[in-house]
């Protein structure tokens, strides 16, 4: 995901939104409840064409989108299962700890503001994407939901010429209040300085049950280490686009990395802890196996 307003970065940035609300779309027609991913709103943010998103559109159809998925970038379909699931339990965690703000950088086509619409209810959310992928979503959730949430706020940031704290705050956004800050699908394709800066304004902010989870590479992927799961088919997808892996944490690292910049790590979801927690069928069988390059972590405010 560029950082500017660049036709090519308009393109790039719908396209990685797409392609990921097309795996979770396909999750959704999965039979076993324990592997099913949660976001039923996702089929109708994927457009209808004459291409493999539109296979999500038929039901019947659907369930093929996991196998071509897994041949072009092999674990990318469980891995999206996961992460969702994922983010969706830190997210009903952090309510019962009680948050009144939820942040979602870089929003792209997440639901949650919409699907889990009365759980929020009494939380002030903040969509934060860039202003053309802003306006994209807000005409698809016109169409999907008709008018959005009364508690929901869009904020438009372009990270080349404004301060994400000063647009935050613009829109009613209180940094001494608890906040729960997801960052999805993101943070891999920006610069280093980039990911520093948005996880340091996270650790600055004034409250102790203020707190980010984020997917992130390990920095060896980054530099080319193709040895880990499903890393030689993606990285080769991303050069056919244009697009590398930017920055990454070092493997074992994440805790270190996260306190120099005011952060407290309290999990590091890896690969096989995804394993074990979402992608075990209910008759004890291992549904899939995600992306073995990288991880999900959660870490809180130093404050």
């Amino acid at each position: 995901m560029a950082l500017d307003e660049t036709g090519a970065s308009r393109r790039l940035t719908a396209s990685t939104a797409e392609g990921a609300a097309l795996l979770r779309a396909a999750g959704v027609a999965e039979r076993d409840p324990r592997v099913r991913n949660p976001d039923v709103l996702a089929p109708r943010f994927v457009a209808w064409g004459i291409r493999l998103p539109a296979l999500v559109k038929v039901p019947g159809v659907r369930r093929l989108v996991p196998r071509l998925a897994e041949r072009r970038i092999p674990g990318s379909y469980y891995f999206e299962t996961a992460r969702t699931r994922h983010l969706d339990a830190v997210v009903r965690s952090e309510l019962q700890r009680g948050i009144s703000q939820l942040v979602l950088l870089g929003a792209g086509y997440d639901s949650r503001a919409y699907r889990m619409a009365e759980e929020l209810g009494g939380v002030a959310v903040f969509e934060v994407d860039l202003p053309a992928m802003s306006a994209i979503k807000r005409r698809k959730v016109r169409r999907i939901v008709g008018d959005p949430p009364a508690n929901l706020r869009y904020v438009e940031v372009d990270f080349t010429r404004e301060d994400l704290g000063e647009r935050l705050a613009a829109s009613g956004y209180e940094p001494d209040s608890a906040t729960l800050f997801i960052w999805s699908g993101v943070a891999p394709y920006l610069p280093e300085d980039a990911v520093r800066d948005v996880l340091a304004f996270v650790g600055a902010q004034g409250s102790p049950d203020t707190s980010i989870v984020f997917d992130y590479c390990f920095r060896e992927v980054v530099e080319g280490d193709d040895a880990y799961y499903g890393a030689p088919e993606l990285l080769a997808r991303l050069a056919e686009m244009g697009e590398p892996l930017r920055s990454g944490i070092p493997r074992g690292r994440t805790a270190q990395y996260l306190a120099e910049l005011g952060l407290r790590l309290e999990e590091d979801l890896g690969p096989q802890d995804a394993i074990e927690r979402y992608l075990i069928r209910s008759d004890g069988s291992v549904y899939g196996r995600p992306m073995g390059f990288g991880g999900l972590a959660h870490a809180r405010a130093k404050t």
